[in-house]
């Protein structure tokens, strides 16, 4: 059971704070002996919920997320064999993903870069985890174009991994977003996995966001220029680090454009003509997938949204500018999830 040896004493409780560093709960699955304990954070306390000395159980770790805890709580020891192990385990997989069966290396493949993610958004400015990332998911892009028939299966794969949004969304979108620029034969292979990079890579912003943000269930004004913010973050972030052109470090910044759209809509007010970002349809399709993604997904502020609702809204925002390329999107999506 969850926090049965709870610790009350303050003094107790102010050591930990001070020497817990916050994982997530999936990373719990590199572990091969905890150094520590393990806890949790309820109620203002610090609770162990994995004794020192064991392996994190896939029971204990499968109820961890069912009772929606993201993230647990180590020692520097412990999270430094994390690190360690989750960067070797995805540098071995990203250089044997075509050896062997491709559902199994492409889903453990996608898990892996995923939860790395997490380190990259916790330290941004380290370069050698950056280009891991960027090498790694390039790679991926390679390896999901040779398998266009198993990428709804791996979609489907990772979104019930129930990570944390802000790590599952940029993986999904961009899983999706590949998928359907195959599928209209419009792009050459190079382009496609530029754009690939481009909507995996785009939300690394996020990382300038303090962590407590993405879980609020209100948000105020300021919270809401912060989260708008984050595409600033992205490209100055990846500007000189990553070897993408001005081009796709562009719709990195301007990914967002869309959702001012929605707003303008969800208002009933007029755009802004002065203030709108003329963006061509690479830019519009990593923004339509990004808000597919995420309009269909839950967040702590709101609940999912379905299919249909959420293409009455792209329709409303693309549909005037690509019709050609909204009725194929809608063709896709039919065909996608039927697969």
């Amino acid at each position: 059971m969850l926090g049965q040896n709870s610790i009350h004493s303050f003094v107790d409780q102010h050591r930990l704070s001070l020497k817990l560093k916050p994982i997530l709960v999936g990373e719990l699955h590199l572990v091969k002996r905890l150094n520590k304990p393990a806890y949790i954070f309820r109620s203002g306390l610090f609770i162990p919920v994995i004794n020192e000395g064991t392996t994190p159980s896939r029971d204990i770790i499968s109820t961890l997320i069912k009772n929606s805890f993201h993230e647990v709580f180590v020692f520097d020891e412990d999270l430094t064999d994390i690190k360690k192990n989750l960067e070797t385990a995805l540098i071995k997989i990203t250089r044997s993903l075509s050896v062997g069966d491709p559902i199994e290396n492409g889903t453990k493949d996608i898990k892996l870069l995923s939860l790395n993610l997490a380190g990259l958004y916790r330290n941004p400015h380290n370069d050698e985890l950056l280009m891991l990332q960027f090498q790694s998911s390039q790679n991926l892009s390679k390896f999901l174009m040779e398998n266009k028939r198993l990428q709804p299966q791996f979609y489907e794969s990772l979104n019930s991994e129930n990570f944390h949004f802000t790590l599952a969304q940029p993986m999904l979108s961009s899983l999706m977003l590949l998928s359907f620029l195959q599928s209209i034969h419009l792009f050459h292979e190079k382009e496609m996995e530029n754009l690939f990079l481009t909507s995996y890579l785009k939300d690394i912003g996020i990382s300038m966001i303090p962590d407590n943000k993405y879980d609020l269930k209100t948000m105020s004004e300021r919270d809401v220029v912060m989260f708008s913010s984050h595409a600033d973050y992205s490209y100055d972030l990846l500007e000189g680090r990553v070897p993408l052109s001005k081009n796709y470090l562009t719709i990195v910044r301007n990914h967002h454009f869309l959702n001012h759209k929605i707003k303008d809509l969800a208002l009933k007010r007029k755009s802004n003509k002065e203030n709108d970002t003329i963006l061509g349809i690479e830019s519009t399709l990593v923004a339509v997938f990004d808000i597919i993604v995420a309009m269909t997904s839950r967040r702590p502020f709101r609940s999912e949204r379905s299919m249909y609702q959420t293409l009455e809204v792209i329709k409303k925002i693309m549909a005037d500018d690509y019709p050609q390329e909204f009725r194929a999107l809608v063709v896709f999506l039919k065909q996608f999830y039927r697969n």
